[in-house]
Formats: C-alpha cells, structure tokens, sequence
C-alpha cells in the first residue's frame, strides 16, 4: 500500500503534495502529504539519495501481472470533471507505453525467490485498456473504509456493472473530493494519497487487485499517483502490510518499498499523440537507479 509523491514547484495549482515516505500507521506504510509543492525527504532512509545508490528490488516468490487489463473506476457522478474525462486518454495510453516496457526488468522467468523457490515463469508486457465506468455505488457513505470500498468494488463486479476480474485486471478507482478514505486509523489526504492492494492475499483465480485514488489534488497529482499504484500493483499485486517482505509479495526492497517508492518525488513525463502527463520515475534494478525520462505511448 504505497503512495505518491511530486517535485517542487511543478504543480503549483495542487493543493496537497505527497511525498513517498513511510511513516508506520499500525500494519500499514503511509505517507504524509504536505500542504505544499517543496518535496523534503522525511521518514524512511530509504527515501535518500543514499539509500537509493545501495537499493536492490528482492524478488520474494509472488506473482506479478503479466499484461495488465485496467478497469478506470469512477464512484459515481461527482468525480472531478478533469479525472472523469481525461483519466481515460491517461491510462489508455500508461499500459501502451516504453513505461510498462521498463517493468520487463522484473520479471519473474529463471529466477529463484528470496525463499529458495522458483520464480512464477511470468514476463511483463504491454497491456489493455477496458475504458471508463462510472457505478452507482449502494454505499452513499461519505467516509468509507478500505473494507467497505472493496465490499462495494465486489458487489459491482457480482453484478456485471464492472468487468470481471481476473490476475491481469487491475480496476483503479477513482473517488468525489467530497469522499473520505480510511486504511486503518489513517485519512486520505491527511496521512496517504493512495494506494493499492488486493482483496486475497493469495493467488486466488477470483482475486481482486484495485488502487484507491482519493481526489487529492489537480489532475497532475492524478497521474502521477496513478503511475505509482499502477507500476507497484504490476510488480508487486499481493502487498503485505509492514516492513518486512515476505512470499507472497513479488519485488520490493529489504525495507518493504516498492519499484516506485525509491523514486520518490522523481518525476518522468508520458507523452501521448495529444497530451503529456505528469508521470513517476520508477526504480531500473539493472542499473541501480531510478529512471528518469520521457516515455513515450503510440
């Protein structure tokens, strides 16, 4: 369950900016956005430059998903108007990009898991796009629980207003500015800015791996938490909570960071046919970095 971070000075109109550090909330990683754009490192080392020079993504046995399917999920009709419309032309083209080329760096073929078993034999490859869908959500709560979200996300699916998962389906819902989370005793916007996660912590054919993306921000701070959730549900779907990884999560660090907390507040941009968005850097383990650049969606 990790969250997003952007440098300074770029979104200006933002009211909130999250950098990717950790802070322990219980069994939960969070972070704790600032009511600013300055991006100033805070809680885990391994957020500094140093840490990240000594980095190396573990491979702890998990799945990842292979040719990702994303589900954009709108929780009713007051979504902002620049997520509804324009986070669809954004995903369409994430999942078609030399971004998801990238994640072939943590594939899971020929490898052994930090346990002593093999790998899951999967490659990571370019996915699809299922398009916009905005439910009619039978829980009008203004707060809601990560428990209550996923109750809602399955009683959609059950009834056919949403695609039915499967281990490549990635749904990321996107939720009113006037809906508040809580993932244990923390608050959107206040202690996290999004996360992922899975309904199973096991490989269940009828698991369910989602992002929650509170409306925290302009749409910049959209996608760029998107690109986040989306690059670590990819390569790491089964998340478990605390510091210390362990079968059945796929890659993170030693520490429990992700590919795209390492790279906190490091910003790459995705350029599409008509547009370019505000994306994350995500950490590159064959060179030891995070990698910076302008990728690119036909």
């Amino acid at each position: 369950m990790k969250t997003y971070a952007f440098l300074a000075g770029l979104f200006a109109a933002s009211c909130l900016a999250a950098p990717i550090a950790h802070a322990d909330d219980a069994n939960y990683h969070m972070m704790k956005p600032l009511k600013s754009v300055i991006h100033t490192p805070h809680a885990r080392a391994a957020a500094t430059p140093h840490a990240r020079a000594a980095a190396t993504m573990l491979y702890f046995g998990g799945p990842v998903i292979s040719k990702v399917n994303v589900v954009a999920v709108m929780w009713g009709a007051n979504v902002p108007k620049a997520t509804a419309t324009g986070i669809g032309p954004f995903l369409a083209g994430l999942v078609n990009s030399t971004f998801v080329d990238q994640l072939s760096d943590y594939d899971t073929v020929g490898i052994t898991a930090q346990n002593g078993d093999p790998g899951t034999g999967q490659t990571i490859s370019r996915g699809s796009f299922a398009g916009v869908i905005t439910i009619t959500p039978a829980n009008k709560a203004t707060t809601l629980t990560d428990k209550q979200v996923t109750t809602e996300l399955a009683a959609q699916i059950a009834s056919g207003a949403l695609p039915a998962a499967n281990l490549n389906t990635l749904y990321m819902i996107y939720f009113p500015s006037s809906i508040t989370i809580k993932l244990g005793s923390a608050t959107s916007c206040v202690d996290f800015g999004a996360y992922h996660e899975s309904v199973s912590a096991t490989e269940t054919p009828s698991n369910i791996f989602y992002g929650v993306m509170p409306a925290c921000g302009a749409f910049a701070s959209i996608t760029y938490a998107s690109s986040h959730e989306f690059a670590e549900a990819v390569t790491d779907p089964l998340p478990t909570p605390g510091s210390h990884p362990a079968f059945p999560q796929a890659w993170n660090d030693k520490g429990g960071n992700e590919i795209g907390d390492l790279c906190e507040g490091d910003n790459a941009k995705l350029v599409t046919k008509s547009k370019t968005y505000a994306i994350t850097q995500v950490f590159n383990n064959t060179k030891g970095a995070c990698q910076p650049g302008k990728f690119t969606s036909p």
